[in-house]
């Protein structure tokens, strides 16, 4: 490929955000399984061993790219959209008011609700057929997994106290 047909090198530093803080979150949940059950340990050394190698890939990739030319690092040339800036707080806003509305609700209308809003934001109100459904569909998947079959003491509210009499 020529010089005249490379795409423009792509600042790569916000899609460091990610990895980064999983690999912090990863950190702090190893060193504080200590006092849990072996298999609890097992399953999360696992689960842990797996980002763990996930990040290393994305950092491999990052490293190569940024070595070729194709990506670069930089907090000067960073273009900041202002509307994507919104839309990013706005759904940090809601993660945050997602984990304090569960309890009060419960894990199914709040994760309904959580999903349904996020796809609007980060699409379109003319999405929002497509974002009821796939909101409606993960919220009772959800239910029907964790609750219902693996009985997980979720935050339960009016959904699971409906539904709790039908089984």
């Amino acid at each position: 490929m020529t010089d005249q047909e490379r795409k423009p090198a792509k600042n790569v530093l916000p899609d460091l955000i990610i990895p980064g803080l999983a690999l912090a979150f990863t950190i702090y949940y190893l060193t504080t399984i200590t006092e849990v059950p072996w298999i609890a340990q097992a399953s999360a050394i696992l689960v842990s061993g797996l980002l763990l190698l996930s990040i290393l890939a994305f950092a491999v990739r990052t490293f190569m790219r940024v070595r070729q030319g194709d990506e670069y690092i930089s907090w000067q040339r960073l273009n900041i959209d202002p509307v994507l800036t919104l839309r990013r707080v706005i759904l940090l806003t809601m993660t945050i008011g997602y984990v304090f509305v569960l309890d009060v609700i419960g894990f199914t209308l709040a994760t309904a609700i959580f999903i349904f809003c996020g796809i609007v934001l980060l699409s379109s109100l003319a999405n929002w057929r497509r974002a009821l459904f796939v909101s409606l569909s993960c919220s009772t998947l959800g239910y029907v997994v964790f609750i219902y079959f693996f009985e997980t003491r979720f935050p339960k509210g009016f959904v699971e106290n409906f539904l709790k009499g039908w089984h």
